[in-house]
């Protein structure tokens, strides 16, 4: 483990218990609520201690694109902003019931310059997450939306993650940047020709070897 990355740590420990410690309000969220607004200035930064949301921008077209839905424990929303003193850049919204903590800017900033070891973790955190955005971002937009759908399923079953609830395709639509009935459209074909099938409201993985060849022949044709 390097020096930055144990002041990391150090950092992430320090702020997680200074939050745990302080006499700080509980929001409660509901369901399908917003815990950020897209354009909005933050007022306040938010601890969720256990907790499922989703993080959409919407374009001035009116195309929604989402970064898809996260399950996170004792996280910080809302620090981009405060960093960078401008309005939220996405919408984040609240999957499930969630209460978080309500974090002053005043005690951020008195956390951020009595502890440098704070800078350091939340400099590791941006920077890990403009990498990951990045790497996806860039599949999604240089690869065929077939691949990018299939990779996604496949990673899923990879990491044994819970499979997405497909009940409403235009979440999964918002996910890769397309309508609804482009989405379809590639499930669809991944259903007829024996990739896929559907359980319940669930689409699994029928021959996984197979399933693998469409990411190898990708790759191949790129």
């Amino acid at each position: 483990m390097t020096i930055i990355q144990q002041y990391a740590q150090r950092g992430y420990k320090i702020l997680r218990d200074a939050v745990h410690a302080a006499p700080l309000k509980d929001k409660v969220i509901g369901p399908d609520e917003f815990i950020l607004r897209q354009g909005e200035e933050i007022q306040a930064l938010y601890w969720i201690t256990l907790g499922e949301y989703t993080m959409h921008y919407n374009a001035e077209n009116g195309k929604t694109f989402s970064l898809g839905q996260r399950f996170v424990s004792d996280t910080i929303i809302g620090e981009i902003e405060y960093l960078t003193q401008t309005p939220s850049q996405f919408s984040v919204v609240a999957h499930e019931s969630m209460t978080v903590k309500v974090i002053p800017l005043a005690m951020m900033d008195n956390i951020l310059t009595s502890h440098v070891e704070v800078g350091v973790w939340l400099s590791q955190l941006l920077s890990t997450s403009y990498q990951r955005g990045m790497a996806k971002t860039m599949e999604r937009f240089l690869q065929p939306l077939v691949f990018n759908i299939v990779a996604d399923l496949y990673e899923r079953y990879r990491q044994q993650k819970p499979l997405v609830d497909f009940s409403q395709v235009y979440r999964e639509a918002e996910r890769f940047g397309c309508s609804e009935r482009t989405y379809r459209r590639v499930i669809n074909q991944l259903i007829e020709e024996q990739y896929i099938q559907k359980v319940a409201n669930e689409y699994v993985i029928c021959d996984i070897d197979k399933f693998r060849q469409i990411l190898t022949h990708s790759v191949r044709v790129g």
